[in-house]
């Protein structure tokens, strides 16, 4: 349903709905309306078409030039509100350096705890007070990407909806479940009543990936860039995973860390499945 039309956009930064649109840059506010931003068009297409909690479609007029026709009728069949803003209006509510013409507005959902330990994967992970978007945008692609279950984050962590975690997930955080847990040693427990198994990366020490048994269900804990896991949390984990590296090279990005662990399970699992 269209607000208005490409050839009558709003041009006004004060309109309630250009400062409604800004204000969703704000964590705050974010967490208030239980919304966040998505921007382009192949990530709003596939918002659409999934039906992913699209409430509003914004674009401007270039859009029809951008191959966004498909998108508009996408909008129209899901009947999502479509307001047409003018070029210059992007830039201001748009968190990106280059903004494509459109932009929308998405629901949170409610992903419980529940759905992370009843996933048929038996593969989560934990990201424990990450500070860098890219980082936690990556490894919630990276879950998808392995077919985890999904992903838990601890307060303290940076904002999975932050806009940078949006594009570094490449469309990821709509569809993995994200699950805020305020309880760290409650949910480790609540893994481990349902027979998971912990497990970590460490510098050295431990087992290496390959020599460690990660077919059964399994929590990865990957801490914060730099000061990593508490050590008191570190003596409660089960498997200490040692990633081997050259002596060139101390540690590894932990976006990568986590990929070479997930995928380690996703070998193994496949490996048992064929014999």
């Amino acid at each position: 349903m269209q607000q208005n039309s490409p050839h009558n956009p709003l041009t006004g930064k004060d309109n309630a709905t250009i400062r409604r649109l800004r204000s969703l840059q704000q964590h705050k506010f974010r967490k208030k309306e239980k919304t966040f931003l998505i921007e382009g068009v192949k990530m709003v297409e596939e918002a659409l078409r999934d039906d992913a909690g699209v409430t509003m479609v914004v674009a401007a007029p270039s859009l029809v030039q951008h191959h966004g026709r498909g998108l508009i009728k996408l909008a129209e069949r899901r009947q999502v509100d479509i307001v047409w803003i003018a070029e210059n209006l992007m830039q201001s509510v748009s968190e990106s350096i280059t903004p494509q013409p459109v932009l929308a507005v998405v629901r949170m959902r409610n992903h419980l705890e529940e759905s992370l330990l009843g996933g048929a994967a038996g593969l989560i992970v934990v990201a424990y007070q990450l500070q860098d978007p890219g980082n936690l945008g990556t490894i919630i692609r990276t879950v998808e990407a392995a077919g985890a279950s999904g992903l838990a984050v601890t307060p303290n962590t940076v904002d999975p909806y932050n806009a940078k975690t949006i594009r570094a997930s490449m469309g990821s955080i709509l569809r993995v479940p994200v699950v805020l847990v305020q309880d760290m040693a409650g949910f480790v427990q609540s893994c481990r009543r349902k027979g998971f198994q912990t497990a970590a990366t460490v510098l050295a020490g431990g087992r290496t990936h390959f020599e460690t048994d990660l077919r059964k269900p399994t929590v990865v804990i990957v801490g914060q860039e730099g000061a990593g896991l508490p050590k008191d949390m570190m003596a409660d984990i089960d498997l200490h995973i040692r990633i081997p590296m050259t002596e060139t090279i101390d540690s590894l990005n932990v976006a990568t860390a986590a990929a070479v662990i997930l995928y380690e399970a996703v070998r193994q699992r496949s490996h048992a499945d064929t014999q």
